[in-house]
């Protein structure tokens, strides 16, 4: 940042300050104001003057080149409309990395200046708060050369090095796996229940580390955030980087090139009972060998299951078309079939990776059990596993369902549909549900009722609606069941009300193709 030349004013007096009008009106600076100011205002130059002095040549040039770019100028101190110092210095923070319109003068935001009145302050006092300020100034001007955005990267490139992060980062799957293994199911038929028990409880402990921090800023840091808040504190040479997205704050320390968390914690001793926890439950898992051979049969299914990849999405293509002509409530063929029913229930686990090794905890913790009862009726098919046989067991099973497909849409078509007091045949359901297909959204539900109900109003005239096969269909029905029977063909999900009138779900428009190849047929 440097600021505008036009507004920056310096007195011969007072060689090393310079004075800046304050207030979006006040575009200059006359004079500098009463005895007693100018007297304020002595004592500031040879503070400053002194503090100059003190600085090494290329300090002074860090000075110059943070507020005044190419410029020369002195400490900054405001001038406000009746020409009176302003009693509060400018935060250096409020010139960092900003850049100034020429044209406009500088605004008065409190939260940029120090609440501290130094007019009121003895000489003793004045010095002291002085040295405090030229800190936090000299401080900004050595990092003012890099970007707030390069900083910024820097910060989160030294997070990642914070010995936390980085043990998170070479143990991120046994973390990951710990919290999973613990909300297990399988915990509940596994062996020695008071040691899994307190193995659980002492994860409380363990894992506060790891938890101290949300994952996203665990894995991410800083990096794509547009939350992330970077403040300066010059006089201890810390920078404070905050996100509050993702519940992030560190303190970069400029001097040593480091960071440090809000909440620390003795990395060693953290690794170490990482370590133990993982040791710990493996044990566990090795005394529980009759599980570990469930699901080992468990996983020889998953894989017997992938080769048949291509029949099983036919059945359960199959078994969708046994719903979508599903008008009453039947029972569902999987669970008229053990086989397929027990098939339907595996393809809902999730195994673990056939890389990772039996036995551990990043292997166990990738077990996702819908219902762990499952594991029990692994024996009952064993005799299915021969890859014939279980082709055999899915030929049966897709004869089954088509036969049962075929008998639904034979019921359907044979069987006259009841709605309300009025029964709808094939040829009457197929003129109302393309009544629906053709009209969709762009008439009302009034407009529906009458086409249905007969009534030949002008718009429908106009429109030709009183031409097409569902007009008058319900002529003997009164007007408000009408209203009924269209919301019984919703309860069905054969239609859906929209906006404005009715759309056919898929259901519906299944059912409606299916009526309308058999009245081509016949």
């Amino acid at each position: 940042m440097t600021l505008p030349e036009n507004l920056p004013v310096d007195f011969t007096a007072y060689s090393h300050l310079t004075f800046l009008p304050l207030g979006r009106k006040n575009k200059s600076i006359r004079s500098v104001g009463s005895k007693h100011t100018k007297g304020l205002l002595g004592r500031l130059n040879d503070y400053f003057e002194r503090a100059m002095n003190e600085l090494s040549q290329e300090d002074i040039v860090l000075f110059q080149t943070f507020l005044f770019g190419s410029h020369r100028g002195g400490f900054p101190v405001a001038i406000d409309k009746n020409e009176d110092v302003y009693p509060h210095f400018w935060k250096p923070a409020s010139f960092l990395w900003k850049e100034y319109n020429k044209n406009r003068c500088l605004p008065i935001h409190h939260d940029e200046f120090y609440s501290q009145d130094f007019t009121v302050l003895t000489k003793n006092e004045l010095e002291n708060y002085l040295g405090s300020i030229m800190k936090d100034y000299m401080f900004c001007a050595r990092i003012h050369d890099s970007f707030k955005e390069e900083w910024i990267q820097h910060i989160n490139k030294c997070f990642f090095k914070h010995p936390l992060i980085s043990l998170y980062h070479r143990n991120a799957d046994v973390i990951e796996a710990i919290e999973q293994s613990k909300k297990s199911p399988l915990l509940f038929i596994m062996k020695n229940p008071e040691q899994i028990a307190f193995w659980r409880n002492r994860i409380e402990i363990i894992m506060r580390p790891f938890r101290s921090l949300s994952h996203a800023a665990f894995e991410r840091g800083f990096s794509d955030t547009e939350d992330t808040v970077l403040t300066v504190h010059g006089e201890n040479e810390i920078i404070r980087l905050t996100s509050e997205n993702r519940g992030l704050a560190v303190t970069y320390d400029v001097t040593n090139d480091a960071i440090s968390l809000d909440d620390e914690y003795n990395v060693v001793l953290a690794a170490k009972r990482l370590a133990t926890t993982q040791r710990q439950f493996e044990e566990i898992i090795d005394e529980n060998e009759e599980v570990i051979q469930k699901l080992l049969v468990f996983f020889k299914w998953k894989s017997l299951l992938k080769h048949h990849e291509v029949h099983i999405k036919e059945i359960q293509d199959k078994l969708c078309s046994l719903t979508t002509y599903q008008l009453n409530q039947r029972q569902v063929l999987q669970e008229n079939d053990p086989f397929l029913s027990f098939i339907q229930k595996v393809l809902q686990v999730k195994t673990p990776n056939a890389n990772l090794e039996v036995g551990s905890i990043q292997w166990f913790s990738q077990w996702d059990f819908p219902d762990v009862t499952l594991l029990q009726e692994t024996n009952k098919f064993t005799c299915c596993m021969a890859p014939n046989e279980i082709e055999k067991k899915m030929t049966e099973i897709s004869a089954k369902i088509e036969n049962e497909l075929h008998k639904q849409r034979q019921d359907l078509l044979s069987t006259p549909l009841k709605i309300g007091q009025i029964t709808f045949d094939s040829n009457q359901m197929l003129r109302l549900l393309t009544l629906i297909d053709t009209l969709k959204n762009t008439e009302t539900q009034q407009s529906y009722v009458q086409i249905l109900e007969g009534v030949s109003t002008n718009s429908i005239r106009q429109k030709e609606l009183d031409k097409i096969p569902a007009f008058g269909l319900l002529n003997s029905v009164k007007r408000k069941c009408i209203v009924t029977y269209l919301q019984e063909l919703q309860n069905y999900q054969l239609l859906k009300k929209e906006k404005k009138g009715f759309s056919l779900t898929p259901k519906g428009e299944a059912i409606r193709r299916l009526f309308e190849e058999e009245s081509r047929r016949i």
